[in-house]
């Protein structure tokens, strides 16, 4: 073995830059988007806290925890600058913090996501099947339609939701970013046309609820109260850090061009400045107002009442939560193609958040190969496709086989524990990371930009990220209480197979790291160079 062979695992990924900044932000919009915006206030019923001043809980908590994630936002820009190669989540802390953290905090990410693409492939069912409900509201087409979300259609719709996803991701880079691009414009149409239909269909929305469901909202309300919900419950600890637990993650998503970094063309640093900061500036931008707009608009109690049946009972309207499309057709009826639009754009909204992940979580498994942490003939590129084929293959089969624990009831995602554990490092190592640079790596820390601001700014992402995801990501998402064993909470949150997953990953780096060294590779020195593009 020669000794280039002992420090390199590649000369070179095999990766091209197609990824313009304008393609990248919407790569990073695509990420975001996935059920948060068709669904924009569809999962408040799961935190049916009181007003406070007038404004929803959930916004305030959402323009906090915006405003705290810029600070997130501009480390992965001057943290990834100075080495811009795929896989941020990997690439970097391996070479800054050690190559078993790099991929402990990828292999976390990894598993984080994996179930994700079962629970997208369930709700992008479910806006199918708001789009037979829009047309069945003006007489179009006669329903019901819950054979939508039975077996064996459930099945079928959920299984092809992912292959058309890894269809688009094996296709060249350059048409993969393309369409992806041109869908995402197309779901921000479908997005700014509900805006419009709620700023219209406000004042007959109560009076066609009675109409189209039979009875009126007063009665929708008395039904959630009926079953469970307290209409005059104020925001307590438990349901204020729940909302914290709730939004920390929702709002994720904004920073993966970061992990394309390697296939962004031109300036990296401008590029990632545009695609980072803009998309999270999007959904503030989006999020807060819209939602603002829909709770005012249609009724808070109207709207926590219909998220609250749909999530505790099954007597929600439609069967459905309320999906923005979906009350915009009540509002308004005779605009009926405007929302039918507005939902095909909300089925693409959130479908195109598998596709996008599937690239994320790709990157970084390919970057193991490249490392040889997994075989390296995972991180063999197409010599046309230009893509990492076995990679997106193995994805569309974990994806499946997610939707199927999701249609049985034991997703993952569902698990308290599940995604706040999983995602706890790739939170902190983006505080740590400026910290330890200018010691560990001074050739990386010369070439951060903004280079006053980086390490205060990393002691201001450890001051806010900690304790907020103490109390809200591990506290909030599962507290246990008297009457409850530890082993019943450990196995019904979810910590025991997230447990399972840390370890198996912890086995698996030194066992990699053991044969690697056994093999002749300079495993450590070779964590010390820059890998090649």
């Amino acid at each position: 073995m020669t000794e280039e062979e002992k420090l390199f695992a590649r000369k070179a990924s095999g990766l091209i830059k197609e990824a313009s900044a304008t393609k990248a932000a919407f790569f990073n919009i695509a990420n975001i988007m996935g059920s948060k915006f068709a669904w924009s206030v569809a999962y408040l019923g799961l935190f049916p806290a009181g007003l406070i001043l007038g404004w929803p809980p959930y916004l305030l908590i959402c323009l906090m925890i915006g405003l705290l994630s810029y600070i997130t936002a501009i480390l992965y820009i001057q943290f990834t600058t100075p080495m811009p190669r795929s896989g941020a989540d990997y690439v970097i802390p391996a070479r800054i913090l050690g190559p078993f953290w790099g991929f402990i905090n990828s292999w976390m990410i990894v598993w984080s996501w994996l179930p994700v693409w079962g629970w997208m492939a369930w709700v992008t069912v479910r806006n199918f099947k708001q789009l037979l409900d829009v047309l069945s509201i003006v007489n179009i087409i006669q329903g019901p339609f819950g054979y939508i979300t039975s077996s064996p259609m459930v099945w079928i719709l959920g299984i092809l939701t992912i292959v058309f996803a890894m269809i688009l991701c094996i296709l060249p880079p350059r048409r993969y970013y393309t369409i992806l691009s041109a869908l995402a414009v197309f779901s921000i149409i479908g997005l700014i046309l509900t805006i419009v239909g709620v700023v219209i269909g406000m004042s007959t929305f109560e009076s066609n609820f009675q109409r189209y469901l039979g009875y009126s909202t007063t009665e929708l309300v008395n039904r959630a109260i009926e079953n469970g919900w307290d209409p005059n419950e104020t925001l307590t600890f438990n349901s204020l850090i729940g909302l914290l637990g709730y939004v920390l993650f929702v709002i994720g998503g904004y920073q993966y061009s970061a992990t394309i970094s390697g296939e962004i063309k031109g300036d990296v640093k401008k590029g990632l400045t545009i695609s980072i900061i803009g998309s999270l500036t999007f959904f503030m931008l989006y999020q807060i107002p819209f939602v603002w707009l829909i709770l005012t608009g249609f009724g808070y109690r109207n709207i926590i009442a219909w998220s609250y049946l749909f999530w505790n009972t099954d007597i929600a309207p439609f069967g459905l939560p309320p999906i923005n499309a979906l009350i915009c057709t009540i509002g308004t009826p005779n605009l009926w193609p405007l929302w039918f639009i507005a939902g095909v754009a909300g089925v693409f909204g959130t479908w195109l958040c598998i596709p996008a992940s599937m690239v994320y979580i790709n990157r970084q498994i390919f970057a193991w190969g490249i490392d040889r942490m997994v075989p390296k003939t995972l991180a063999d590129v197409h010599p046309r496709l230009h893509q990492p084929m076995k990679i997106f293959i193995l994805e569309g089969l974990v994806g499946t086989i997610f939707f199927a624990t999701t249609i049985t009831g034991v997703n993952p995602v569902s698990y308290a524990l599940w995604t706040t554990l999983l995602m706890s490092t790739s939170l902190i190592f983006p505080g740590i990371i400026p910290i330890v640079m200018k010691k560990r790596r001074p050739d990386l820390y010369r070439a951060v930009p903004w280079k006053k601001a980086f390490v205060p700014l990393g002691i201001l992402q450890l001051a806010w990220i900690i304790p907020v995801y103490l109390i809200a990501g591990v506290y909030g998402s599962a507290p246990i209480t008297p009457e409850m064993s530890l082993w019943s909470w450990a196995i019904t949150t979810g910590l025991v197979a997230t447990l399972v997953v840390i370890i198996a990953g912890v086995i698996i780096y030194y066992s990699v790291r053991a044969w690697n060294i056994k093999q002749g590779i300079e495993f450590d020195k070779m964590f010390k160079l820059i890998p090649p593009e």
